[in-house]
């Protein structure tokens, strides 16, 4: 009996090495799921149960395309369903959990899509929780989306407030007023906006709302300092079908009208974008607060405590977050803190990108900073930006920039 038992466990382990090498036995305590789910790179979280997509809007292979990724445990395994479970088909998977998988749909047949992530421990998700009913349909959607983005985006870069309200429902998931306050305070703050898009993929969902996904590049000119900024990305807008007409329900981060209370007009965050402008309330690019600390005269050292705001001059480093010194071109911080430097500027910063955590490193001070870089920092699970506007040189104690909270 006994060798018949080592018999076996040594054939179970033959077939793991060769057909599941992720297999570990142990205990997972991380629940297993997903991060986010895109079909055709619109969001699946806002669309419902039920997914009619158009074909006009595949592109010219064909194909409808799920990618996401998973959240939990170190991801084992992956797999589809197209056919409310009576198939599965095995997913490949990223070691970050990202996946894509692709299918070509034939028009009126409902495809009944639910995904199964399993972590190396055997631990499993809730299928259902991801299931979509997808179907695709021959009905020519396209063009009205395509004249309802275009009006819009007029609209906005002539600065036309009464034309861009007309396309906005009643219903505007964040308030129509906030938007519509928003939208006045993006034209007193900014000239020469030029916004384009390209449609990337519509699809219809519940409650005969549509899903629009876009790629964005935009170029505005800041009244108040004369800084001419540029962005892209992708973003995402849902409208409201009545009568053969198209409103704007709901617009995600990057926002591309209402820039000056994103935080109240968007509704989510498109994951994985790279760029979000925002306004602040004095008519500034990129948000965040200007902070100077002026040590001229009474050290070397200028320190600054995020939370409390709180600053010092001093002949040294320590008892601070940050500290800048007027002989190096760094901004030293402390040991339990990590950074990341941005490359970008603070306006152009995304939650998404600050709390990505891949890229953080502890090394005890950033070094070669330069003014409008955007660098970061971790503290306990707090997210802080700096974006030096003037370094400190001897002879010039001096330190002058904007600090963010994330």
């Amino acid at each position: 009996m006994k060798k018949l038992l080592i018999l076996t466990a040594a054939l179970l382990f033959a077939a793991g090495s060769a057909d599941a090498k992720w297999w570990i036995f142990g205990k997972s305590k991380a629940e297993v799921g997903l991060k986010y789910l895109h079909i055709n790179k619109l969001s699946a979280d806002e669309t419902g149960p039920k997914v009619k997509l158009f074909r006009e809007a595949l592109g010219a292979d064909g194909l409808v395309r799920i990618t996401g990724r998973t959240a939990g445990g170190q991801t084992g395994a992956v797999r589809i369903t197209l056919d409310d479970k009576a198939t599965w088909t095995d997913v490949k998977f990223a070691d970050n959990g990202t996946f894509e998988f692709s299918f070509k749909p034939e028009a009126g047949k409902t495809y009944a899509m639910l995904i199964e992530v399993t972590d190396t421990a055997g631990k499993t998700n809730k299928p259902e929780e991801t299931r979509k009913e997808i179907t695709l349909s021959e009905e020519n959607i396209q063009t009205k989306v395509r004249e309802t983005l275009d009006a819009m985006f007029d609209a906005y870069n002539r600065e036309d407030l009464r034309k861009f309200l007309g396309y906005v429902g009643d219903n505007f998931a964040a308030d129509k007023a906030i938007l519509e306050r928003a939208v006045k305070r993006d034209f007193d703050a900014l000239s020469a906006i030029n916004l384009r898009y390209t449609l990337n993929n519509v699809a219809a969902g519940a409650q005969g709302r549509v899903f629009v996904s876009v790629t964005y590049s935009r170029m505005v000119m800041v009244n108040k300092s004369g800084q001419t900024s540029t962005d892209s990305g992708s973003t995402e807008f849902v409208f409201d079908s009545k009568e053969g007409k198209l409103s704007l329900f709901s617009m995600k981060q990057p926002l591309m009208f209402g820039l000056s209370d994103a935080e109240n007009v968007a509704t989510g965050e498109v994951a994985g974008n790279t760029s979000a402008l925002v306004i602040d309330e004095s008519g500034n690019l990129g948000g965040g607060e200007t902070v100077t600390i002026d040590c001229r005269g009474s050290g070397t050292v200028m320190k600054y405590t995020f939370a409390t705001g709180a600053q010092a001059c001093d002949t040294g480093g320590g008892s601070a977050d940050i500290w800048f010194y007027d002989w190096a071109n760094n901004i030293g911080y402390g040991g339990v803190t990590q950074h990341k430097s941005m490359g970008k500027s603070l306006a152009t910063l995304t939650s998404a990108e600050v709390k990505n955590l891949s890229g953080y490193a502890a090394a005890g001070s950033v070094t070669g900073i330069s003014t409008g870089l955007a660098y970061c920092f971790e503290l306990s699970g707090s997210f802080y930006c700096v974006e030096p506007v003037s370094i400190p040189v001897p002879g010039n104690d001096l330190a002058k920039f904007k600090v963010k909270q994330f």
